[in-house]
Protein backbone atom coordinates (compact mmCIF):
# COMPACT_ATOMS: atom_id res chain seq x y z
CA UNK A 1 0.00 0.00 0.00
CA UNK A 2 1.33 3.52 -0.79
CA UNK A 3 0.42 5.70 2.41
CA UNK A 4 1.39 9.86 2.61
CA UNK A 5 3.10 10.52 5.96
CA UNK A 6 2.29 14.12 6.91
CA UNK A 7 5.78 15.37 8.47
CA UNK A 8 5.47 18.71 10.73
CA UNK A 9 7.32 21.84 9.46
CA UNK A 10 9.92 21.57 12.27
CA UNK A 11 11.11 18.53 10.76
CA UNK A 12 11.55 19.27 6.89
CA UNK A 13 15.13 20.16 7.57
CA UNK A 14 15.99 16.52 8.38
CA UNK A 15 13.19 15.75 4.93
CA UNK A 16 14.45 18.21 2.18
CA UNK A 17 12.24 20.30 2.94
CA UNK A 18 9.13 17.52 2.32
CA UNK A 19 6.30 17.96 4.87
CA UNK A 20 4.55 15.29 3.12
CA UNK A 21 6.50 11.83 1.79
CA UNK A 22 4.68 8.96 0.19
CA UNK A 23 5.70 5.53 1.12
CA UNK A 24 5.08 1.88 1.31
CA UNK A 25 3.53 -0.57 3.91
CA UNK A 26 0.72 -2.21 5.60
CA UNK A 27 0.97 -0.57 8.98
CA UNK A 28 1.57 2.77 10.54
CA UNK A 29 5.17 1.12 11.89
CA UNK A 30 6.15 -0.22 8.24
CA UNK A 31 5.26 3.46 7.07
CA UNK A 32 7.12 4.92 9.50
CA UNK A 33 10.13 2.95 9.53
CA UNK A 34 10.26 3.66 5.56
CA UNK A 35 10.29 7.06 6.19
CA UNK A 36 13.32 6.87 8.53
CA UNK A 37 14.98 4.76 6.61
CA UNK A 38 14.50 7.24 3.59
CA UNK A 39 15.09 10.09 5.37
CA UNK A 40 17.99 8.86 7.87
CA UNK A 41 18.18 12.14 9.90
CA UNK A 42 15.26 11.44 11.66
CA UNK A 43 16.66 8.64 13.41
CA UNK A 44 15.69 9.36 17.10
CA UNK A 45 13.26 11.94 16.50
CA UNK A 46 10.09 9.85 15.65
CA UNK A 47 11.01 6.06 17.28
CA UNK A 48 13.08 5.09 20.04
CA UNK A 49 16.35 2.29 19.64
CA UNK A 50 13.81 -0.37 20.17
CA UNK A 51 11.35 1.02 16.84
CA UNK A 52 8.75 2.37 19.79
CA UNK A 53 6.84 5.39 18.85
CA UNK A 54 8.47 8.37 21.19
CA UNK A 55 5.74 9.28 23.73
CA UNK A 56 6.35 13.18 22.50
CA UNK A 57 4.26 11.90 19.32
CA UNK A 58 0.95 11.35 18.33
CA UNK A 59 -1.09 9.60 15.22
CA UNK A 60 -3.55 10.25 13.78
CA UNK A 61 -4.67 8.55 10.85
CA UNK A 62 -6.95 10.55 7.60
CA UNK A 63 -7.57 13.05 10.82
CA UNK A 64 -8.55 10.56 13.29
CA UNK A 65 -6.34 10.06 16.44
CA UNK A 66 -4.74 6.51 16.64
CA UNK A 67 -6.22 5.74 20.25
CA UNK A 68 -5.22 1.73 19.64
CA UNK A 69 -2.85 0.46 22.72
CA UNK A 70 -0.04 -0.15 19.94
CA UNK A 71 -1.39 2.76 17.02
CA UNK A 72 2.26 1.65 15.51
CA UNK A 73 0.29 -1.59 14.50
CA UNK A 74 -2.62 -0.15 12.73
CA UNK A 75 -3.42 -1.16 9.06
CA UNK A 76 -3.47 1.46 6.77
CA UNK A 77 -5.11 1.48 3.49
CA UNK A 78 -4.08 2.56 -0.16
CA UNK A 79 -4.04 6.55 0.49
CA UNK A 80 -4.20 7.15 3.54
CA UNK A 81 -2.80 9.93 5.52
CA UNK A 82 -0.84 9.31 9.09
CA UNK A 83 -0.22 12.94 9.99
CA UNK A 84 2.51 12.73 13.19
CA UNK A 85 1.33 15.23 15.64
CA UNK A 86 3.58 16.45 18.38
CA UNK A 87 2.21 16.51 21.97
CA UNK A 88 1.97 19.69 24.32
CA UNK A 89 3.13 19.62 27.68
CA UNK A 90 2.86 22.39 30.01
CA UNK A 91 2.36 23.22 33.47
Amino acid sequence: MVCRIKIPGYLKEKTNGETIAELKGETVRECIEALVYRFPDLKGEILDNQGRLLLKWSISINDQIAYASDEMAQPVKEGDLISLLPMIAGG
